[in-house]
């Protein structure tokens, strides 16, 4: 009988040999469930606490750095075209800041007020017009009613890569001579980038002559023949096959005298200066073309 109550003891943590009783196995597991539970919740707080000043740290960061290239958005107006073009070629070369200058830029082009910033902004873009979202920006510009702007906007557009994407885009600022989409400055600017882009631009200027009035078509022969090139032959025997006798006879003088010797360049916006490409789209286009 005392064998059996001894086991029985024994089993329930009753002393034996004079000993102190055993701590049940739950006892031990729930002491260290708890150190575990305060440990836990201990680097749970320090890493809220950490994430937030971390976060309030990037913002912080972020607020310097917009405020930082706001400003040199606003000091563009005053920069040279070589500084502006050496600005470019940093930003290409840093990707990771041209990410926080590229969503100014687009603000810039959508907000600035400032004329000169405007085009400063827009020679800037010429190192990004390859982006989609750029190249929306500046086309949306064709029909500022600030001359300068949207010409400077579509001169941009003549620089996106491949040349038939710079040509399809070219097209549609020519198109939109008609419903007014695009000031005449823009298209001014259109037809001197479909003419500098070579074959490209030529496929793309046949299908928009149709679209075109007379005096900008007899402006194009104009322009083309002053400007010359390897491509003004192949231009102006497109030209010759119009179907306005007055752009036929153009043609026929221009072919006629030789070729002149003057850089392809797209011509100024109409007011913006005394230059001869200024006057060479004022007197082409003639008086007619005031509302293209």
């Amino acid at each position: 009988m005392s064998d059996a109550i001894y086991s029985q003891t024994a089993k329930l943590g009753a002393p034996t040999g004079g000993g102190l009783p055993a701590e049940p196995p739950e006892h031990v597991a729930g002491f260290w469930g708890r150190v575990l539970v305060a440990v836990s919740a201990c680097v749970l707080t320090v890493s809220i606490v950490g994430s937030a000043a971390f976060l309030w740290f990037r913002i912080q960061e972020r607020r310097e750095i917009r405020a930082r290239v706001q400003g040199f958005i606003t000091s563009l107006e005053n920069r040279t075209d070589a500084e502006l073009a050496d600005r470019a070629a940093q930003l290409h070369e840093k990707p990771k800041v041209a990410e926080f200058v590229l969503p100014e830029i687009r603000r810039a082009l959508r907000a600035s007020r400032s004329e000169d910033q405007l085009c400063a902004v827009i020679r800037l873009c010429e190192a990004f017009v390859d982006r989609r979202e750029i190249e929306t920006a500046l086309f949306e510009l064709r029909g500022d009613r600030r001359e300068v702007v949207a010409g400077a906007a579509v001169d941009a557009l003549a620089k996106v890569q491949p040349a038939e994407r710079a040509a399809e885009l070219l097209g549609q600022c020519v198109a939109g001579s008609a419903s007014g989409e695009t000031v005449p400055a823009g298209v001014d600017s259109a037809c001197a980038g479909l003419f500098r882009l070579g074959a490209a631009g030529r496929v793309e200027i046949e299908k928009r002559l149709e679209s075109m009035t007379t005096d900008r078509r007899r402006w194009l022969v104009k322009y083309v023949n002053e400007v010359g090139g390897p491509y003004r032959e192949s231009w102006l025997k497109l030209l010759g096959e119009d179907a306005d006798a007055g752009v036929r006879e153009a043609v026929a003088r221009a072919m006629a005298m030789p070729e002149p010797i003057m850089p392809a360049s797209a011509p100024a916006a109409q007011g913006a200066g005394e230059g001869g490409q200024a006057n060479l789209a004022g007197e082409a286009r003639g008086p007619d073309s005031a509302g293209e």
